[in-house]
């Protein structure tokens, strides 16, 4: 799947923890979300934090979608608030491949 499409299934999908995300679905999202939010860093840092906070929403369920693709808990999440170990931590689940 394309960069685009991958994106607009994610913001399609940014209420619905059910299903799946696979591998390149999400990191596709996620490149995206990181171009706009560096792209947007430049014009407005005002603008840039809006944006990441309407983003939090699709970005949060994409990766809850994503974590059970791998057979993981949604409680992965929790590894965010460990620094730099749970960071690595979580995206190394994230970056597993699917597990059917």
């Amino acid at each position: 799947m394309e960069l685009w499409e991958a994106t607009k299934l994610a913001f399609r999908n940014y209420a619905s923890f059910a299903g799946r995300t696979t591998r390149a679905d999400y990191w596709y999202f996620i490149l995206a979300l990181f171009i706009a939010q560096a792209a947007l860093s430049v014009i407005s840092d005002d603008v840039a934090r809006v944006f990441s906070i309407v983003t939090l929403l699709p970005w949060l369920t994409s990766t809850i979608r994503r974590l059970r693709d791998v057979r993981r808990s949604p409680h992965s999440l929790w590894w965010l608030l460990l620094p730099i170990v749970g960071w690595i931590i979580l995206i190394v689940q994230l970056a597993e491949p699917s597990k059917d």
